[in-house]
């Protein structure tokens, strides 16, 4: 008799590998995730001070507007949510630790740049008018779907009043291109 191969894999818990990654979730909201290795815990213990006796945090930097804050984080969380006020900047997080109010760095995030985001009444939908193409998701929660779709002024049109069926046989081609893209 042949068995055949499980296609059932495990994922590590952990990689053992320091690192912190950040994404834009949307334009005023930032995602970041991340590990720390056992010799960083190690070695930060050895250097500065016991890596468990300090209260684990992150520093958020806005590079364009020259400023940053700490915040503190779950000793057990791997990843956080981060909602800032200030769209279209570059932003970089340090993974780190504080020990009687210091912040000690870990490691340093890539950097992102959040899209532009504008709370005026000339734009009802919020977003500075221009081309790029800003975000878009779709969310389906049990058997009611909402769309919402962010992108250049030319599709954000097209996008108006659309409801879910309407997308449901949508092609890329159906979406109007911006003037030369």
């Amino acid at each position: 008799m042949h068995l055949l191969k499980s296609e059932y894999y495990d994922l590590p818990i952990k990689y053992d590998q320091t690192l912190i990654r950040l994404l834009v979730q949307s334009p005023t909201r930032m995602y970041a995730y991340w590990e720390v290795s056992d010799d960083t815990m190690k070695y930060f213990s050895n250097n500065f001070h016991n890596y468990s006796d300090c209260v684990p945090a992150l520093k958020i930097t806005n590079i364009t507007k020259n400023y940053s804050y700490v915040i503190p984080v779950d000793p057990f969380a791997n990843n956080y949510y981060i909602d800032v006020e200030d769209t279209g900047c570059d932003y970089k997080i340090e993974l780190g630790r504080t020990k009687d109010n210091n912040f000690l760095n870990i490691y340093t995030s890539n950097n992102i740049t959040m899209p532009i985001f504008s709370r005026t009444n000339d734009n009802a939908n919020g977003f500075a008018d221009s081309d790029e193409v800003l975000f878009g998701n779709y969310l389906c929660i049990a058997d009611k779907k909402k769309i919402k779709v962010y992108t250049n002024k030319e599709s954000r049109k097209y996008f108006q009043n659309q409801t879910h069926t309407d997308f449901e046989n949508i092609t890329s081609s159906d979406i109007p291109k911006p003037i030369g893209g």
